[in-house]
């Protein structure tokens, strides 16, 4: 029987539902050979799980030399946990994670971060702001190079969190190095120096936050066409009786706007299905799975395609724009190449936060705590990976200044052209 898919991210519901994400407190710490014991489960799992080592440069084998030497001196558990972290890092996967932290653990990416960055050369550049975030607030914008994090050189703040044991090098593990660092420590606000594009030098000081509704959704009408964002709840399972009730209201509506970009923290597929499910009027796939560890295993392939199904009092049948980016996260990236797949909706925005597909997870019995890895691909039913995926109308984010939404406007203009046409 097949396994059923690890869609969801307990420390992205966590966040989602408010609860504070697991951390680190003292605890009786296990025997030193205890921790080697434990490493060692971590790393076996990882080599016969994950599922994207076709996509990283990382040699295993020489971070299981590197740290199977470390944790031989390790005794106590917060040295222990920073390893882990040194070698989950290994692999430069935004959605590879512990499921414990200590005070200085980086923010993640995308839910803790206020930027996203690129190395463009030997520059490091800020490709997109947050919208209503504290980055944006303190000034930061589309464009800027990046020259000291937390008063270190660029360039040097990032070798600390790059991973160390690459067959050879990547420019993706640089970019993540890059977003991990601008991210910065949980326990400290985020300080970088900045050149605007004239060549004004700043410093900037801000501790990473969007402002929000506390509700699981907000929608309005814009005239004929519906809005509706998710405010970064996919993982809430109030999340469906709100998007019934903000449907209900918005029946007559001639087209609508789901707008996705405020979901960096993921969720769950019921939640997804649920929602897509009442702008569907028969079954139909949306997304297709790889479990890889199978193939490793075995030389046979397994694969599948998932179906969602129409439910609720009445299907929306109008046109409909998703709105995306950079901070729509896992289950949001779902659900976007989901409704482009199944030809339901135009996508408009940026690159979303690429995170590499469904999570596994082991627990280390020792240290007590688990380790979250993608065991799973995913892809767009066209076949393409899902971390890939670009949306048909491409909006740059430096056209945009803060209090405007480029994004909104194109889907508005985009839904008021069909309309005129349908109605002609």
């Amino acid at each position: 029987m097949r396994p059923f898919p690890r869609l969801l991210s307990v420390l992205a519901v966590a966040s989602v539902l408010g609860i504070s994400t697991p951390a680190f407190a003292d605890a009786p710490a296990p025997a030193p050979a205890s921790f080697s014991q434990d490493f060692e489960i971590f790393w076996q799992y990882v080599d016969e799980n994950y599922a994207y080592f076709d996509a990283r440069k990382t040699d295993w084998k020489a971070v299981h030399e590197k740290y199977g030497k470390q944790v031989k001196s390790i005794t106590s558990k917060r040295d222990f946990v920073a390893m882990m972290e040194a070698a989950v890092a290994e692999l430069y996967d935004s959605h590879a994670h512990l499921a414990t932290s200590l005070p200085a653990t980086p923010r993640l990416v995308p839910t803790g971060t206020d930027l996203w960055a690129e190395w463009q050369g030997k520059d490091a550049v800020i490709t997109d702001v947050r919208a209503n975030s504290a980055a944006e607030r303190a000034g930061v914008r589309v464009g800027m190079k990046v020259l000291e994090v937390h008063g270190q050189p660029v360039a040097q703040a990032v070798t600390q969190f790059g991973p160390s044991s690459l067959a050879t090098a990547d420019p993706v593990a640089r970019d993540w190095a890059l977003r991990v660092a601008l991210a910065g420590p949980r326990n400290q606000a985020v300080k970088i120096k900045v050149a605007s594009a004239q060549g004004q030098v700043q410093e900037m000081t801000f501790t990473p936050g969007v402002e929000r509704p506390a509700t699981p959704l907000s929608s309005r009408s814009l005239g004929e066409i519906g809005y509706i964002r998710i405010n970064n709840s996919l993982g809430d399972s109030a999340l469906i009786a709100a998007f019934d009730e903000a449907m209900d209201k918005l029946e007559n509506s001639k087209a609508l706007i789901l707008d996705l970009r405020d979901t960096p923290s993921g969720g769950n597929t019921t939640v997804a299905r649920g929602m897509m499910g009442r702008l569907i009027s028969q079954d139909m796939p949306y997304q297709k799975h790889e479990l890889v560890a199978e193939m490793r295993a075995s030389g046979v392939r397994r694969s599948w395609v998932e179906y969602v199904s129409p439910r609720g009092k009445f299907i929306y049948k109008q046109p409909i724009v998703v709105l995306a980016g950079h901070w729509t996260g896992s289950m949001g990236e779902g659900m976007t190449i989901a409704l482009d797949g199944m030809q339901r909706a135009k996508i408009v925005g940026t690159r979303m936060a690429g995170l590499l597909g469904a999570l596994g997870e082991v627990k280390l019995p020792h240290a007590g705590f688990i380790v979250r890895i993608p065991n799973e691909k995913l892809f767009h039913l066209n076949g393409t990976p899902r971390e890939n995926f670009v949306p048909s109308i491409v909006v740059d984010p430096g056209k945009q200044e803060p209090g405007n939404d480029a994004a909104l406007d194109v889907a508005v203009d985009l839904l008021h052209k069909q309309l005129a046409v349908k109605n002609k």
